[in-house]
């Protein structure tokens, strides 16, 4: 889950961030992005701030690029990272994020304005747990199962209101994973075979290899 917070100097950023680091740090991985328009933190800023609070990973930001292997924009930085819980500080004009505004600054696509701590710790906690279920089902959109999508089958099932067992393309015991360009492609019971079948059989041929157990394969065009 991704949510940004803007606003003003001084409207309170830095420890509404922190405090929501404190409340989920145990319980999720977290990492910040930073808006760095002038200079680098320096002991005792936010940065630190973040790190002692409990964040996982802290990154700043420049006006445009961050030096994070090569540079990213803001939106090529947020694909290529893993965590349950990503927090941005800065980046009003972010958009199609779940943004936080504080003080008088006005910001495009705001979620919740000048809200109370709680109603946002709330919301953070059921969109992380919606988003989970969404990683088990295969997120076609497709419908058959009566609901709009498979964000709207996943919050049934938070609710006790549905299964997976109701989605016909969910399978519980997958055991193939696919990743292109960081993005998961879901694979049928067949699919599956098919690709567990021609893998094993290439290594099934190779001396080195024996009873293998968890393979994993990189491949880089």
């Amino acid at each position: 889950m991704i949510v940004a917070f803007c606003g003003s100097s001084n409207s309170g950023k830095t420890t509404f961030i922190e405090e929501i680091i404190k409340a989920f740090g145990d319980k999720y991985s977290i990492a910040v992005i930073k808006h760095t328009p002038h200079q680098v933190d320096v002991k005792g800023k936010d940065s630190f701030r973040f790190i002692a609070a409990g964040a996982d990973e802290v990154i700043l930001v420049g006006e445009k690029l961050v030096r994070f292997q090569r540079p990213l924009d803001i939106k090529e930085l947020l694909r290529n990272m893993n965590y349950d819980l990503i927090l941005i500080e800065g980046f009003k004009n972010l958009t199609g994020v779940t943004k936080v505004c504080l003080g008088n600054t006005d910001c495009i696509e705001c979620t919740f304005k000048n809200p109370a701590k709680s109603d946002v710790l709330k919301y953070i906690e059921r969109e992380i747990a919606v988003e989970k279920i969404m990683k088990k089902l295969p997120n076609f959109n497709c419908g058959e199962c009566g609901f709009r999508d498979c964000r709207g089958m996943a919050e049934m099932i938070l609710e006790g209101k549905s299964t997976y067992d109701h989605c016909r393309y969910w399978n519980g015991d997958s055991y193939v994973k696919l990743v292109v360009n960081g993005k998961n492609i879901y694979l049928g019971k067949f699919a599956q075979k098919v690709v567990y079948g021609t893998i094993m059989g290439l290594i099934g041929a190779l001396k080195d290899v024996k009873n293998p157990e968890k393979i994993q394969i990189y491949i880089e065009r």
